[in-house]
């Protein structure tokens, strides 16, 4: 008897034993299928990708006029402000040609008579103007070389900058005042159609000799400065660059199968390789109409007998909404990046 109940203990084990292992068996692939649901589910709410690089706008700085080149002031990797000065071209010949225009004006003018006294003024205000640029430039120049390398700029350059930015605002006005004062009417004769080309000459030539001073047409950092005194540059032709430091974004190259979702305005997380502590705010500004392979040099062409179907990837324009702040944190344009949608808003 004691047998038979200790054989009857055993089995009621075991057949416990299986039950556990079957509920823990269920449970398992309850957990599983659930888990793979609510990640399919949150991917899809939350599409994102790693493929995503940090960009900006890349200004290609030339020169407006050729000429060798007599001075740089700036190098690579440092940070410039709108019209800071960068280089300056030889103008020998732009002061023969102004010199020359002047004095076909001043003919005009004289021929023109009371007609010309208008355009005469604007003239005189904007070579005053010009002639004040010019010694703004050789203050900034002797305070320039002054500065050693490293050193934060003196209290001298920073004034001799400042004066050169209002002198370049000052010529700026007066070009456009001499421009208008062109535009005004005159009677239509031989002396005043001849004032009218003269003046434009004079603008032209005068133009043409302040460029020879070539400066940051936007702010941000130089990059691939490698332009040295004595090298000839010829006009429009890029020397270097300067990475634009008032607006950021990330490409992120999405699958197509996550774009159905996606819509402009709808906020996105972006996570920096070189800054892994930090987690920037941003929002989908622009979605591509073509996918990134369609722009290539060698685009794919899929007429063939060996096709195979390859989720194609678009590129998603997202800015970033909270750049750093922090110096010792700048941006960097090409750093790779991480970026999650929130597709659960509607966008704008």
């Amino acid at each position: 008897m004691n047998q038979d109940a200790s054989t009857d203990a055993s089995t009621r084990s075991a057949r416990a034993f299986a039950a556990i292992r079957w509920i823990a068996l269920f449970a398992v692939i309850a957990a599983t299928v659930g888990g793979a649901f609510a990640y399919w589910r949150y991917s899809e709410l939350y599409p994102s990708t790693e493929n995503a690089y940090v960009s900006t706008n890349i200004v290609r700085v030339s020169a407006e006029v050729s000429g060798p080149v007599i001075q740089v002031y700036v190098h690579t990797d440092e940070k410039v402000e709108t019209g800071d000065p960068l280089f300056d071209i030889d103008p020998t010949l732009y002061d023969a040609q102004l010199r020359g225009a002047r004095a076909q004006f001043d003919a005009a003018a004289a021929a023109a008579g009371t007609a010309a006294d208008a355009l005469k003024a604007a003239a005189s205000k904007l070579e005053e103007k010009r002639t004040a640029l010019e010694d703004a430039l050789a203050t900034y120049r002797k305070a320039k070389d002054a500065q050693s390398d490293g050193e934060a700029p003196s209290a001298d350059l920073t004034n001799a900058e400042k004066a050169w930015l209002d002198a370049l605002q000052a010529y700026k006005d007066a070009d456009d005042e001499f421009a208008k004062a062109q535009d005004k009417a005159l009677t239509v004769t031989t002396p005043t159609v001849q004032l009218r080309g003269a003046a434009a000459q004079l603008q032209k030539t005068t133009h043409d000799r302040v460029k020879t001073h070539v400066t940051a047409p936007a702010d941000g950092w130089l990059s691939n400065v490698t332009l040295r005194a004595g090298a000839t540059v010829q006009a429009g032709t890029p020397l270097f660059a300067i990475i634009e430091a008032n607006r950021w974004w990330v490409d992120a190259n999405f699958k197509e199968t996550d774009l159905a979702r996606i819509k402009v305005g709808q906020k996105a997380k972006i996570r920096l390789d070189m800054y892994p502590d930090i987690t920037f705010d941003g929002a989908v500004e622009s979605i591509s109409a073509g996918s990134g392979a369609i722009f290539s040099v060698l685009p794919p062409e899929n007429a063939t007998g060996n096709w195979v179907k390859v989720a194609q990837r678009f590129p998603v324009r997202i800015q970033i909404t909270n750049p750093p702040k922090e110096s010792d944190r700048p941006l960097r344009v090409g750093a790779s990046a991480s970026v999650s949608i929130d597709t659960t808003q509607d966008g704008k």
